[in-house]
């Protein structure tokens, strides 16, 4: 009979220890998943940038020049009609942009125009966020607000 029992322990001792092995083995696969799943390199967040202007005068036919900066941090400058509402998009763009947005009247003087301008910034898909805005109700040919994306 004792024999009968040393053969027994002998078979349930292997077993447990691949029972052990199984679960360390298990449980250090899942904790380098999780380590390597955090890598920040590989998961850049991705912003992109809305720039909008609008304007108010009581004269018809007026143009404002509205110079951007880009996601290739060139400026791009655009024609709009004023009382016109404008806004423009671009990205892909990464923290630490600076988003600039310039309007100026073009041509001769207007002693009756307002300039509203806002920048607003989405992060990887969500919303966008008004992050500057100007909206003050003076009498003006220009106007320039600028961010930078620090989140």
């Amino acid at each position: 009979m004792n024999c009968d029992k040393e053969l027994n322990l002998t078979h349930l001792k292997p077993k447990a220890q691949r029972w052990r092995m199984g679960l360390i083995l298990g449980l250090l696969i899942i904790f380098s998943g999780i380590n390597l799943g955090c890598n920040k390199e590989d998961d850049l967040d991705e912003y992109y940038v809305k720039y909008e202007v609008n304007s108010s005068t009581i004269y018809l036919g007026g143009k404002l020049n509205v110079t951007i900066s880009t996601e290739n941090n060139y400026n791009m400058t655009l024609s709009i009609d004023t009382r016109v509402p404008s806004e423009t998009i671009i990205g892909p763009v990464e923290k630490g942009f600076n988003a600039t947005l310039q309007v100026v009247k073009e041509g001769a003087a207007d002693s009756k125009l307002t300039l509203y301008t806002k920048i607003s910034v989405s992060k990887n898909g969500d919303p966008f966020a008004l992050k500057k805005i100007d909206d003050s109700d003076a009498l003006r040919n220009s106007a320039q607000i600028n961010y930078t994306i620090d989140y």
